[in-house]
């Protein structure tokens, strides 16, 4: 990070952008979080940004959720927002920031879990002490999924829950021929559209049969109390995320949820971490299990965790 203070830290993801001022690694200030589709343009929340804290950055670090292709997003969204379009070049030439950079948010929010306190860690599940390696996952699930790992020091970002879905019982097959009606033909069903806001949402409608897009993500969070098998059925996809991604990996060292899918369903008591301990550690060979079970588990409770990330690039 620069010596100069004074920049502009911002993780945008699919529903909120966040904002904060750079103090020093591991510490940042004057946070505000704002709703996209509150605003016509995303360069209009960076000029409110600035005003309300009297305050013209000169340099900016962006963790995105989303990739830009030629600085420029273009986002299709679900549950009733608006798509938008946000287009950085356009951001730098009307800000005009002396250094302008910006990194996939889990790749920001794994430099945060490298600086995490235990005092921000809540565990799950706990591990049977066995160490295999010390490598670790962050899994966020929010509008979307994604992963990053973390390899000694490095920091290894990817695709997140854009891979081929896998499905174990009639159920979870009767879910993904439901899902897949939903969704453009010409693009291939993914681990997304299981274990995301979205796929939450489309879970629950088919265990409820009704559509559920209108709803409010309050209203949305009431009404899944009366769905159960719906609750029970995600974190089923949840744990098969997490399963496939530390077996294929290898990464052994522990799992860290974040995101505000799972606050959110935390915050309402709505977990089932019996059921994503079924998937996550299904009968194995015992080598298989002795290294899942010397995963532990554990929910991130630090609110911005790519901001924190960011600080210490």
């Amino acid at each position: 990070m620069s010596n100069n203070h004074n920049i502009l830290l911002c993780d945008m993801g699919g529903t909120h952008a966040r904002f904060a001022k750079f103090e020093s690694k591991g510490h940042y200030s004057n946070f505000r979080k704002y709703r996209l589709n509150d605003f016509t343009s995303f360069e209009d929340i960076v000029s409110l940004y600035m005003q309300e804290e009297k305050n013209h950055f000169n340099q900016a670090h962006f963790a995105l959720a989303r990739t830009p292709i030629k600085g420029r997003i273009e986002y299709n969204r679900h549950s009733g927002d608006p798509d938008y379009i946000i287009d950085f070049n356009i951001v730098q030439n009307k800000f005009n920031f002396d250094n302008f950079n910006w990194i996939n948010d889990l790749e920001a929010g794994a430099h945060g879990i490298k600086i995490l306190e235990n005092s921000h860690l809540e565990n799950i599940l706990e591990s049977n002490k066995q160490e295999w390696n010390q490598n670790k996952i962050l899994i966020s699930v929010g509008t979307g999924v994604g992963h990053a790992g973390i390899l000694n020091d490095r920091v290894l970002s990817t695709a997140g829950g854009h891979y081929l879905p896998i499905t174990v019982n009639e159920e979870h097959r009767k879910i993904e021929k439901f899902i897949r009606k939903g969704k453009d033909e010409s693009l291939s069903l993914i681990m997304e559209d299981f274990v995301s806001g979205r796929g939450l949402r489309a879970i629950a409608e088919y265990v409820s049969a009704f559509p559920n897009d209108d709803l409010s993500p309050e209203d949305f969070m009431k009404d899944l109390k009366n769905h159960p098998d719906a609750v029970r059925l995600f974190f089923e996809f949840l744990g098969m995320y997490a399963h496939n991604v530390v077996s294929v990996t290898g990464f052994y060292g522990g799992v860290y949820l974040t995101g505000g899918v799972i606050d959110n369903l935390i915050r309402n008591d709505l977990t089932n971490w019996d059921a994503f301990e079924q998937y996550f550690k299904p009968p194995m060979l015992s080598v298989v299990n002795d290294q899942l079970n010397s995963a532990s588990v554990n929910y991130v409770l630090h609110d911005e965790l790519p901001l924190l990330g960011l600080t210490t690039l």
